[in-house]
């Protein structure tokens, strides 16, 4: 009985650690219960307000160097550019095989100016042909989030 008991608990330990893999949490850990979709999170960015909290939606697109941003969907084609760093302000990265996949964030989201040299840097890092990071030639002003932790669904 009692090798029956411990081989029970091995068991369930070795399936419960399967079924709640932190390969999917990346930075530091938080509630991802109450998430505001992306798109609301953006109006409230375009008018004039910070966002502090949790943001969902789909990511279109992720840095393939070191996956340390990534672009989540908006309406009409839009997105917003989520950039991975702890509370130290240090780098973190998500699989780089993230794109369609959901995505929850914990963090700040403001409107920032993406400078020519950032933009085409990002571009490289999309992948994006000489020709194309050529014709980048001004700076953006777009919504961004600062997550210090990601979660992916």
């Amino acid at each position: 009985m009692k090798n029956f008991i411990i081989a029970f608990i091995a068991s369930t330990s070795i399936l419960a650690s399967c079924n709640n893999s932190t390969s999917e949490i990346f930075g530091k850990t938080f509630d991802n219960k109450n998430a505001v979709a992306a798109s609301e999170v953006v109006s409230q960015i375009q008018s004039g307000k910070q966002f502090h909290g949790v943001m969902e939606g789909r990511i279109v697109a992720v840095c393939q160097e070191k996956g340390c941003w990534a672009n989540v969907e908006l309406p009409a084609g839009q997105t917003i550019k989520v950039l991975f760093r702890d509370a130290n302000g240090e780098e973190f990265s998500i699989d780089k095989t993230s794109k369609n996949k959901m995505i929850v964030v914990n963090g700040v989201g403001y409107m920032d100016t993406t400078s020519v040299e950032m933009l085409k840097h990002y571009a490289q890092d999309d992948g994006a042909s000489k020709e194309a990071i050529e014709k980048i030639t001004t700076p953006e002003i777009k919504p961004v989030f600062n997550a210090s932790g990601a979660f992916l669904k």
